[in-house]
């Protein structure tokens, strides 16, 4: 049997899925007001008159981002919301944020900027979906304990930045469960609502 020797093009959705987490990850650092289209071009190496031919607006290109970055937060919140032991549960959410951040850097960007306050009005539904899912898959509501917002909040901002820095001093695999442990570390163990604070 003779193998191609050509590499595999990307089909069309997995270019408008790397296009819109490139989008995400520069509206989540830049807010929307501050990233134009030629900006998603030069970040993704296409030209901005290819860019409209599949997003014909600078808010169709947000809002699909912002919509491909709720459909993954859904995703993971499905898979961990039938988990009723709440360590299991916190753990199995971990290891799905960790694994969707390693993928998907624009998400892991965006999923911190849906921490309030959200500045962006533009923003704002979008992020707030994100956090209040989030939210949900931690069971944190405001009769959550400061220390239990605190400690997820923490394990958040860990799990977004060690996934984002990870790709200069490692690879996936090996970066992968040394997150998770530094995440789960940052949690303590503590669910529910934990000590009062």
């Amino acid at each position: 049997m003779i193998l191609s020797s050509r590499p595999v093009r990307p089909t069309h959705a997995e270019i408008d899925e790397a296009v819109l987490d490139t989008a995400a990850s520069l509206v989540a650092r830049r807010g929307a007001r501050e990233t134009s289209i030629q900006a998603v071009a030069d970040a993704t190496g296409f030209s901005k008159t290819g860019l409209l031919r599949r997003f014909p607006s600078k808010d169709a290109l947000i809002d699909a981002a912002l919509d491909q970055c709720v459909r993954l937060t859904e995703s993971v919140h499905a898979e961990v919301t039938g988990l009723d032991d709440d360590r299991a549960r916190d753990a199995a959410t971990i290891a799905a944020l960790v694994e969707l951040a390693l993928r998907h850097p624009g998400w892991a960007r965006v999923v911190l900027a849906s921490l309030p306050p959200i500045e962006d009005e533009r923003l704002l539904a979008g992020l707030a979906r994100i956090g209040a899912l989030v939210s949900d898959m931690f069971r944190i509501d405001e009769a959550s304990s400061l220390h239990r917002r605190a400690r997820v909040t923490g394990a958040l901002g860990v799990l977004v930045t060690l996934a984002l820095t990870y790709q200069d001093q490692t690879t996936a695999e090996v970066a992968r469960p040394l997150i998770v442990d530094v995440c789960l570390t940052t949690l303590g163990g503590i669910v529910g609502d934990g000590p009062s604070t």
